[in-house]
């Protein structure tokens, strides 16, 4: 869902607002793919610095700004899939090049 409301809003995640859209993809996919998923007022209890009234807002907008295109195609399934797998098993081994520019800054 992050790449479809890049491609569809032309915004990029940055260290901004990236807490946020990450909550907001959760959220949506946890519902769409859980049938007993979290409740919006769950969200606020693990990000005590954003509101109910924000979730709702975020997943109204974020919702409108995808046009409300959930579905999720198999083969783009797998293609992250496979990428997650690879970025997973690179770090298992050891051979994930991630850049040192220090400490990932969590206050935003």
């Amino acid at each position: 869902y992050i790449e479809r409301f890049m491609t569809q809003t032309g915004m990029l995640i940055n260290h901004w607002n990236w807490r946020r859209v990450v909550l907001t993809v959760l959220l949506i996919a946890s519902k769409v793919w859980d049938d007993d998923s979290l409740e919006n007022i769950h969200f606020p209890q693990v990000m005590p610095d954003i509101t109910l009234k924000e979730v709702n807002n975020l997943e109204k907008i974020f919702l409108e700004l995808i046009d409300y295109k959930l579905h999720i195609r198999g083969a783009e399934y797998a293609k992250y899939y496979f990428i997650l797998q690879t970025i997973a098993n690179e770090f298992k081994n050891g051979e994930l090049d991630i850049p040192n520019e220090g400490p990932l800054d969590m206050t935003m």
